[in-house]
């Protein structure tokens, strides 16, 4: 009997697509089309709003429209009223082609007057990894657009309909593609003084915005983002700006400074102002930052910047002797807004022979001072760091002349010797020499002639 090939090439390719599936290394599920199959969410309604009379719930629904199944992350509560809403959700959580799972959320306490959150309904949708839903039992509904990355920003608009005058609204702006930006605005919170709607557009971006002037500050802080605010209702109609910011670790690393040098600034009038800003948390890779501001405009998010100065620096005696020593004085002022460490090098003819580290706090000055003595004569160029501060002249040290001195005595009396070596005048006591005397005087005479200045 002839084998049947065409059925044994079957089974084998088969066994093959088995294994590779088995293995985890099969192709993607692909629709009857052959397009990849992907999951689509879906979410009714866009917002949830309750009444004013007490505690209610309401339904959410979640749909996943697509060709693949959906996963659910994690549907989490935002905004500054977040306490007062609770959602009923475990997850994560599958949901099939077709299919729909209901979240109830519910308006929680008592508490009275308007109450604003946003739910971030968090999935593996490839094209709306987040979707955000607003909460309210006020009149005002909010619509956040999802993050879009130009050629040269991130930009987020929002909406605000019917905003009542005197009440405070927040607004998440964070987005899966800004969560690890350089600098991010997270939330932002402003109190209209009038009734009616608000446009916002807020943009993000790494270096200034072309028509802005550039962030030059005299204490040497560096930026290390930008944001701009546009917005349709007036300055003068609102109040209690607030940024929730991040700002990601590694642009304070390698250097001294750290979260408790950033801070936000506001450009006004041909100016930039440094704002009230706090540290309010910390994450994996980002620091958490609360900024208030007077109004809405552009802002930079500055780090303050150690800038160390020498403010002065001399040899307090230039003409010495081998035998005897100068110092060297050193003041350092740091002029920046950080703490930070300076080092001082001292150099004699382009050569480090000492050198001392200053801790100095913002607007603060430290002195460092160096005791040199030479062992050679000449003239030695004495620098700090690359400031030349003069020059040292040193000679040889002088030697003993003709003349009387005073040597003590091992009884601790004084005796007068001549340096021609004649005998004692006084108080030599018996058994002393002039042999003796002129000893005593070889060995106390360089301790005698010794100096040195401070």
């Amino acid at each position: 009997m002839i084998p049947d090939r065409t059925a044994g090439a079957a089974l084998l390719l088969v066994l093959v697509v088995a294994a590779t599936v088995a293995a985890g290394a099969g192709p993607p599920p692909t629709d009857v089309s052959g397009q990849a199959a992907t999951p689509d969410i879906e979410i009714q309604p866009r917002a949830l709003l309750y009444g004013t009379d007490g505690p209610a719930a309401r339904t959410l629904a979640v749909r996943n429209v697509g060709n693949a199944t959906l996963t659910v992350r994690e549907i989490a509560v935002v905004g500054a009223d977040r306490a007062s809403f609770e959602v009923a959700f475990d997850g994560p959580v599958a949901v099939e082609p077709g299919g729909r799972r209901n979240v109830t959320v519910s308006l929680v306490g008592e508490a009275p007057g308007p109450r604003f959150a946003m739910l971030h309904v968090l999935s593996d949708d490839p094209d709306e990894p987040q979707r955000n839903v607003w909460v309210t039992n006020s009149r005002t509904v909010a619509d956040v657009s999802p993050s879009r990355v130009l050629a040269e920003k991130t930009l987020v608009n929002a909406t605000v309909r019917n905003a009542a005058a005197n009440t405070t609204q927040t607004l998440n702006l964070s987005w899966p593609l800004t969560r690890d930006d350089r600098v991010a605005v997270d939330a932002l919170s402003f109190t209209p003084e009038r009734d009616g709607n608000v446009t916002l557009s807020v943009a993000t971006n790494a270096s200034r915005f072309g028509d802005v002037p550039a962030f030059a500050l005299d204490d040497g802080t560096e930026p290390a983002g930008f944001l701009r605010v546009e917005h349709s209702i007036a300055n003068e109609n609102v109040r209690n700006v607030t940024f929730e910011l991040r700002v990601r670790k590694d642009l304070l690393a390698g250097n001294e400074t750290g979260p408790e040098d950033v801070a936000l600034y506001r450009h006004e009038a041909g100016t930039w102002t440094e704002l009230p800003t706090r540290r309010v948390g910390e994450g994996d890779t980002h620091y958490f930052f609360e900024a208030s501001a007077p109004g809405l405009s552009d802002f930079a998010t500055g780090v303050k910047q150690a800038t160390f100065r020498i403010t002065d620096a001399v040899v307090t005696v230039t003409r010495i002797r081998t035998d005897e020593g100068t110092q060297v004085l050193v003041r350092v002022r740091n002029v920046g807004g950080a703490d930070g460490t300076y080092e001082v090098n001292l150099l004699l003819d382009e050569a480090v022979v000492d050198r001392r580290e200053l801790s100095i706090a913002p607007n603060g000055t430290r002195q460092a001072t160096f005791e040199r003595s030479f062992g050679d004569p000449g003239t030695y160029g004495v620098y700090v760091n690359d400031r030349f501060v003069g020059n040292v002249t040193v000679n040889p040290a002088e030697t003993a002349t003709a003349g009387t001195t005073d040597v003590a005595t091992e009884g601790g009396e004084t005796a007068t010797g001549r340096a021609d070596g004649g005998s004692p005048t006084s108080g030599a006591g018996p058994g002393l020499t002039v042999g003796t005397a002129v000893l005593a005087l070889v060995l106390t005479a360089p301790f005698l002639a010794r100096r040195r200045h401070r």
